[in-house]
């Protein structure tokens, strides 16, 4: 399995990249209100889940955020959200079909990590590079879905904390004069985009990796995340936020 596979075809290592060498210089990441004492953090497992198509996922700002993790953790796992991107494919484009939908998230998920390579060709620390359906392929996936549905049929709270996080999808996908039936269709492609992505970002990795992180810049959909990963399991939730800054601007 991907977890237990260093050097095989799931690490890439020096890939040509559209970046240039030094690109990082530019941004620095830090950690914004870190509710963990940092030296706990050096012998975990850092995730760093992907967003497709969001600038801080690419060229000099995901540096910063590799060299911040590069420093902070004993290992890295850069997720590459391939196939859930699917979903904000068909939010976009309404006439893509379900097989378009697949096999160009793929296609966008390999450029991607062509395309951002310079990322992590310099750390020092053990990382692979895995992708979206290795994950999905799983046979554990599955449980973890079922598991994840019926708890958000039978919780509440936990029901309107997806609701929350469709809502944010919906008010970035569609405007005032967006017909009822629209956003209708892009919720429900949004709370299948979310539940997949919780069914194994919150359930299935940190069951198999107790030791561990995620990294991601801060975004107002981390809120009610991490606010869903606490009712569901009564812990802490491991998200650390990331503000990324210009350098010159950098306190």
């Amino acid at each position: 399995m991907w977890h237990d596979q260093i050097g095989s075809s799931l690490v890439v290592r020096n890939a040509e990249s559209s970046f240039p060498q030094g690109a990082g210089s530019r941004y620095v990441a830090k950690f914004r209100n870190l509710q963990f004492p940092k030296e706990t953090l050096y012998d975990n497992v850092c995730f760093v889940p992907i967003s497709l198509g969001q600038e801080y996922h690419e060229g000099s700002k995901l540096h910063s955020i590799m060299q911040l993790v590069n420093k902070t953790f004993k290992e890295c796992v850069v997720i590459v959200s391939d196939m859930l991107h699917r979903h904000t494919l068909r939010i976009v484009d309404p006439d893509l079909t379900m097989e378009r939908a697949f096999v160009k998230s793929v296609n966008i998920g390999r450029q991607w990590v062509e395309n951002n390579a310079d990322a992590w060709a310099d750390l020092s620390i053990p990382y692979r590079i895995v992708y979206w359906s290795d994950l999905l392929g799983m046979e554990a996936y599955a449980d973890h879905r079922q598991q994840l549905d019926v708890f958000c049929d039978e919780d509440d709270v936990a029901c309107n904390l997806v609701d929350d996080m469709v809502g944010y999808f919906v008010e970035a996908a569609c405007t005032e004069g967006t017909c009822s039936d629209e956003k209708l269709r892009v919720a429900a492609l949004s709370r299948e985009y979310l539940l997949e992505e919780h069914a194994i970002q919150l359930r299935m990795l940190p069951q198999m990796f107790p030791q561990h992180h995620f990294v991601y810049p801060h975004t107002k959909r981390l809120d009610p995340l991490m606010d869903f990963y606490e009712r569901m399991t009564g812990s802490t939730c491991r998200w650390l936020r990331v503000r990324i800054s210009r350098k010159d601007h950098a306190e």
